[in-house]
């Protein structure tokens, strides 16, 4: 089940959990509201969502967070700040993690018919934005080239591949004790005599 807070209601009061399917759009926001409002004017709007796919195929879970609309001189400006957790495959071990990710990003809409720049979108006709494609875009942008299940990872034993998180193979043990001083030179040290 999906879960958002609801505030395209005229009604709205404050954030309201209610239950939505797949078939409805969590992220489509109508900004009538803003349309009149003068410059500076903002609204916040939380979002807790338990499960969703974003697209087609980007499965995220425990995503919440808020997009905070304002507005501008010449439109409105999108604040977006989400967190989400997905499956990972560690780049050491391979072993399946727990990722957390944690977009952040802002976007610029106009009311000109074209976009003065790269950076800004024009305000939709119907007056409806749909944040899903930027929110899934943000998102994937968030996961790094090679994850870590952690920090200090060991990996796979490049002879046999066991993890070596969990125990060390006779293969690391072995390059272990190559590469520790001899234990029974460090007991009887070398002496020097010097004659005269």
């Amino acid at each position: 089940m999906h879960i958002r807070a609801c505030y395209n209601r005229t009604n709205y009061t404050g954030p309201v959990k209610i239950i939505v399917n797949f078939s409805q759009r969590p992220f489509c926001t109508n900004i009538g509201f803003i349309i009149n409002k003068p410059a500076g004017y903002s609204r916040e709007f939380p979002y807790e969502i338990e499960h969703f796919i974003l697209g087609r195929d980007f499965e995220i879970r425990d995503l919440a967070g808020t997009i905070t609309l304002a507005r501008t001189s010449g439109g409105i400006r999108a604040l977006v700040d989400f967190s989400g957790k997905i499956d990972g495959a560690c780049g050491r071990c391979l072993e399946q993690f727990e990722m957390v990710l944690n977009p952040q990003f802002d976007q610029i809409y106009t009311f000109e018919k074209e976009s003065l720049s790269e950076e800004e979108e024009t305000v939709p006709a119907d007056g409806y934005i749909d944040f899903e494609i930027l929110l899934r875009e943000y998102l994937l942008m968030e996961i790094p080239m090679n994850p870590l299940c952690r920090s200090d990872c060991k990996g796979l034993c490049s002879v046999c591949g066991q993890n070596l998180n969990e125990k060390l193979c006779v293969h690391q043990e072995l390059e272990i004790n190559k590469a520790a001083p001899d234990s029974r030179e460090s007991k009887h040290p070398k002496t020097t005599t010097h004659s005269g």
